[in-house]
């Protein structure tokens, strides 16, 4: 859209502190005035005042020669200028997340075959879906909107034959009694229904929506549908709702969504479902990253593989990041390999650090952070410390060997403990492994999961954002190998080693730096 045309009457809008509200009704209150001179310009400043005195809206706030300038530059725009300016109302103003540009073909791209779509809050959308209604004449359009200015207007400008405005209550279940070819839906993302109006899995509205808009297909209707990516990986209703699909309907795609695509309105990860009649046989697994091509930004497919049904089924999830490491090169590697590997829940006891609310100085207890945690080591001197009760910490105090795998942040750490002369523990955003020290050696189990094919398996369990967020009980699952505890005592033997010369030959650098420095300040003056 060429911003450009809109500059005039934005500038003079603003000039009478016009409000996002002032200027949609401001738009209807010309479109009515247009309607009542039957397209003939109004040159009386005066009588067009009256006019629009006469329009049920919220009364005008200016005077008539105010009114005439907007009425001027409104009146000299196209239904598609309007719809453009309007979107860009919008988008400037406090209705929410739009769908990006980049993101509508690819939401729109099943449209081939469908003679009736539905379009759940068709005001998230550009210009883009006026041209899609507009071009295709022989597919009838069901639209919901549910801001009452927005509908007023809609109702207005969509002056196609192909055209239906229906209830936008999609959260109900009294919402429409129609099927649909095809339903394409932006839900709210994040809301809670305060009442019950329907049994739904869930009380989250995106769920909700999900689950009533699969009701509301054809025999041979298809739900295009973005959903927070918990749907994906999460537990509780995400879960319930995620193997009702599974086994109620055919699931055709699952497409990862950048965090970033709705920015700035929100920065969340999101999936893309594609969801139809029948039963699930392949999926279509997809990861989406933004790229800018020509200064536009564009959706831009990194990865595409297919999962058979009984594959995702052995997934137990549509982590989108998990099924790529199943087909992964390195992963099934590691997986047609001769070593021996365990479930790690097996070969160790996994848990979760212990919640630390509020920190204090020369505290009983020593807490390990991720902060504390670097390529070398934990950092024991700069340790928090707190009080608590030793009987209330017992099951949490840290033992040599323990590792600690940062579970939340902005990165994967990994550290061994070593025993230290005070009680010290984990932080919650840490996950502790205390492995079996028959089976496994806690050294060797950092390494393997340092190393690329050990950070793609906890990366898979990743769930769904750019920041690190992993579940214990999944870490519980990881195969780690476990080859003779001799060979695991060699490798660990000579990493050790390397790392102890490694830390010697950085202290001495560094007392050299520091004895050249003061001795140059030394024969300054």
């Amino acid at each position: 859209m060429d911003y450009n045309k809109f500059w005039e009457i934005e500038n003079f809008e603003r000039g009478l502190s016009s409000s996002v509200d002032d200027k949609l009704y401001n738009i209807y209150r010309v479109i009515k005035a247009n309607e009542k001179l039957r397209g003939q310009f109004a040159a009386d400043p005066y009588k067009l005042l009256e006019i629009m005195k006469g329009i049920n809206v919220p009364y005008f706030n200016g005077d008539e020669k105010l009114f005439f300038e907007i009425y001027r530059r409104i009146f000299e725009m196209t239904d598609r200028t309007i719809m453009e300016y309007i979107n860009y109302i919008v988008s400037q103003g406090r209705f929410g997340a739009m769908v990006p540009d980049c993101l509508f073909s690819l939401m729109f791209k099943n449209i081939t075959g469908a003679e009736s779509i539905l379009i759940t809050d068709s005001d998230k959308y550009g210009i883009e879906l006026y041209d899609l209604i507009k071009e295709n004449k022989n597919v009838k359009f069901y639209l919901t909107v549910k801001n009452d200015i927005l509908y007023k207007l809609f109702t207005d400008l969509y002056r196609f034959n192909n055209v239906e405005f229906i209830s936008p209550e999609i959260y109900t279940d009294t919402f429409t009694t129609k099927k649909f070819d095809l339903i394409v839906s932006f839900p709210i993302m994040g809301g809670r229904e305060l009442i019950s109006t329907g049994d739904f899995i869930s009380r989250e509205l995106s769920f909700i929506a999900a689950q009533n808009l699969l009701y509301h297909l054809t025999s041979s209707g298809k739900l295009i549908i973005l959903l927070p990516a918990k749907i994906g990986f999460g537990g509780g209703d995400a879960e319930t709702l995620r193997n009702y699909i599974s086994e109620n309907y055919k699931v055709n795609e699952i497409a990862s969504l950048p965090s970033k695509v709705f920015y700035p309105y929100m920065s969340i990860n999101t999936y893309l479902l594609s969801v139809s009649q029948g039963i699930t046989d392949a999926v279509t697994i997809s990861k989406y990253s933004l790229v800018k091509k020509d200064n536009v930004e564009q959706l831009n497919a990194d990865d595409t593989r297919l999962l058979f049904s009984d594959e995702l089924a052995e997934m137990n999830n549509w982590n989108v990041d998990m099924a790529f490491s199943m087909t992964d090169e390195t992963i099934l590697q590691y997986k047609d390999s001769n070593v021996k590997k365990e479930k790690l829940k097996d070969v160790a006891d996994v848990f979760r650090g212990k919640s630390v609310t509020s920190k204090e100085e020369d505290g009983n207890i020593a807490v390990v952070n991720i902060s504390n945690i670097s390529e070398i080591g934990i950092d024991y001197g700069n340790l928090d410390t707190a009080y608590d009760e030793e009987r209330k910490i017992a099951r949490y105090l840290l033992e040599e060997g323990d590792v600690l795998i940062a579970t939340k942040g902005f990165a994967i750490k990994i550290a061994v403990f070593e025993k230290q002369p005070r009680m010290v523990i984990a932080s919650s955003n840490l996950c502790v492994v205390r492995p079996n020290t028959k089976l496994i050696n806690g050294t060797y189990l950092k390494l393997f999961l340092e190393s690329e094919t050990g950070m793609k398996l906890l990366k898979s369990l990743q769930r769904g954002t750019t920041i690190v967020n992993i579940n214990y009980q999944d870490i519980c699952e990881l195969e780690v190998p476990v080859p003779p505890m001799d060979e695991q005592f060699e490798i660990a033997n000579e990493y050790n080693a390397g790392l102890d010369l490694y830390k010697k030959t950085i202290a001495a650098a560094e007392e050299a730096w520091s004895m050249i420095k003061n001795s140059v300040k030394n024969k300054l003056f």
